[in-house]
This record gives C-alpha cells, sequence and structure tokens, in this order.
C-alpha cells in the first residue's frame, strides 16, 4: 500500500524492480511505466471529474448523482428491483438505501410483478417522471457540449473505443496476463 492508498500489483517479469516503485503526488511509477499512460487510470480520473460535474449538477436540482442515475435506469413499465443494481453498477446495500430515499422523496414506488408476486418492480411517479426529464435533459446537454469540445471525429472515436473496452470487459479473464503474481502489502513493505 502506497502513501495514497494504491495498491500496485507487478506482473513475475517486473518483481525484481519493484524497488522503482515509487508514489509522486497521485501519480504511480511502476518501472518505467508512468500509471497516466494508462486505460485505466484515465478512466479513473475521468470519470472521478465527470462524475463531480455531474452530481453538482444534479445536486443544483435537488438530485443526487445515484438518484440520477436510479431515474434513468428505471423503465416506464417498471424495472425489477434485482436488476437495477447490476445496471447502476451499485451494491445492492448502496441500492436499497437509494431505493429508499427515493420512495420517501416521492421518485419512485415499489409494486409486485404482476407475472410473479415474489418479485418487486420499481415504477417512476409522476414526481419522478418529471425529475428523470430533468436529469436525462442534463445528460444529453452535457453530452452535446462534449462534442462539440472534443470534436464529432474525437467524441466518435472515444465512443467506440469505450463500447469495445466494455466488450472486452463482459470477459475480463482475458485480459489478466498468464504471468500474473499478486504482491501483498507484506511483500511491498519489505522493499
Amino acid at each position: 500500500m502506497f502513501k495514497h492508498g494504491i495498491k500496485v500489483f507487478i506482473p513475475m517479469r517486473a518483481q525484481k524492480n519493484r524497488k522503482k516503485l515509487c508514489a509522486h503526488s497521485n501519480i504511480v511509477y511502476i518501472g518505467r511505466m508512468n500509471a497516466s499512460d494508462t486505460i485505466d487510470f484515465q478512466l479513473r480520473w475521468g470519470w472521478s471529474k465527470l462524475a463531480r460535474l455531474y452530481s453538482s449538477m444534479a445536486e443544483h436540482n435537488g438530485i443526487s448523482l445515484s438518484v440520477g442515475y436510479a431515474l434513468l435506469s428505471i423503465e416506464k413499465d417498471g424495472t425489477p428491483s434485482t436488476k437495477l443494481g447490476p445496471r447502476m453498477g451499485m451494491e445492492s446495500t448502496s441500492l436499497s438505501r437509494t431505493l429508499k430515499g427515493m420512495e420517501t422523496e416521492g421518485f419512485i414506488e415499489r409494486r409486485a410483478d404482476a407475472e410473479d408476486k415474489r418479485r418487486v418492480r420499481v415504477f417512476l411517479t409522476d414526481k419522478g417522471l418529471v425529475a428523470r426529464g430533468q436529469i436525462k435533459e442534463l445528460v444529453i446537454e452535457l453530452n452535446a457540449r462534449l462534442h462539440e469540445l472534443l470534436g464529432e471525429e474525437a467524441a466518435a472515436q472515444l465512443l467506440e473505443g469505450l463500447s469495445k473496452l466494455n466488450e472486452l470487459l463482459e470477459a475480463p479473464e482475458q485480459l489478466i496476463p498468464t504471468n500474473w503474481a499478486p504482491l501483498n502489502d507484506n511483500t511491498l513493505a519489505s522493499s
């Protein structure tokens, strides 16, 4: 563990160079590789900033980022609550807390599934539909601005690349190097 709380795993062939690992501001150097040159770093860094922007804009309308995602993820004919977590990338405890707050605020209502009474579907209320419209407009406007600032060609390439990445991540085991050797905290501490 480094001072910034970043755990680093090194392929076996690079373990002899692990003493070269160091932390400098928000960037971790691995041998000669700069973390900011990696796809995952750029995704995390960019998403962190974009999420803060979305969050501040949504909160201006009295809606949290997680509530905004939920509003956009709930289908008009209702969505099974079990499908919302994976769709939103949320753990069930966080989702449960978010849905409870949304229900209290009057954005959603939960009803038994018409076909299977054991299942619960989440529906948007009229207030939820209005809030969804506001959030959807925000997303559309922000994405239009990104396209404008990036340029259509760069935006299209970015979307294509991210789409390919998401396809690869459907089977993440294919990304793991064959010589993978995770280091534990004790190994890093002895460096």
